[in-house]
């Protein structure tokens, strides 16, 4: 059965979207030299607490000495109407002698966040954020499933994020018209929808500023693509993989 959320006077399916199993890999290009590879996953969902859980892996390839990426991060992300929020987010960052983790609960019905970070599993610090009640928070990861469910309506969007110990937000407007996608995950050109926005905050590897991003143009609203400024430039994302449940790439049709 699909689950339907009304937003106005339209339905919508989320399990398209949201569909437990879900995995997909993307390769990380600056120019035409391959950085490293992402993979995101829906693992788990709780359909008493509407919680779903999601992972994502970045890493460079060893043959780029200079750079060094190694990251895990989870959410738990709470389902409610229109979107998610993040509900818990924890990373590990693995360097070459430590192993740097951050944990973030967000406590909504007490207006706090209880953040902890440590290293090697030692030395942990701890604090409370208080936060506004009314507002829920993205998360780096869950940003990245709550843009897709906001794509299916043409609005603008300003979202609260928590990232790096700081309250930011990210603004991001889709284009419904029709556009096309190619690259070497399928031997056509695939249909899509475009997402524009500016995030004001700092991510991974100095990620900040302006960005756009191409979803296929079908329910399931996946990334084909993406463009990101970090800080050694213009780094490009571009889906190479995906297990997805009778799902292909739309076939761009002019």
């Amino acid at each position: 059965m699909v689950a339907f959320v009304l937003w106005g006077n339209v339905l919508y399916p989320h399990d398209k979207i949201l569909e437990v199993g879900e995995e997909l890999s993307y390769k990380v290009y600056y120019g035409f030299i391959k950085l490293g590879e992402v993979k995101f996953k829906i693992s788990s969902y709780d359909a008493s607490s509407k919680k779903y859980t999601a992972t994502a892996e970045l890493k460079n390839y060893e043959a780029l000495p200079l750079i060094k990426i190694n990251y895990f991060f989870e959410s738990t992300m709470l389902s409610k109407g229109d979107s998610l929020y993040s509900y818990r987010f924890y990373s590990s960052e693995f360097k070459e002698k430590d192993i740097n983790h951050i944990d973030y609960v967000f406590d909504y019905d007490k207006g706090v966040i209880i953040a902890k970070s440590d290293r090697n599993f030692q030395n942990e610090e701890k604090k409370e954020i208080k936060i506004n009640e009314k507002k829920r928070f993205q998360d780096g990861l869950s940003l990245f499933y709550n843009a897709r469910i906001h794509s299916l309506v043409n609005k603008n969007y300003i979202v609260p994020v928590y990232i790096n110990s700081q309250e930011s937000t990210v603004n991001y407007s889709f284009n419904m018209n029709k556009d096309v996608v190619s690259s070497d995950l399928k031997s056509y050109d695939m249909s899509a929808v475009k997402i524009i926005g500016t995030a004001h905050f700092i991510g991974v590897f100095g990620l900040t500023g302006e960005f756009m991003a191409w979803l296929s143009d079908d329910d399931a609203r996946v990334p084909l693509k993406a463009k990101f400024n970090v800080s050694i430039g213009n780094i490009t994302l571009e889906l190479t993989s995906y297990k997805k449940k009778n799902w292909s790439p739309p076939v761009y049709d002019k």
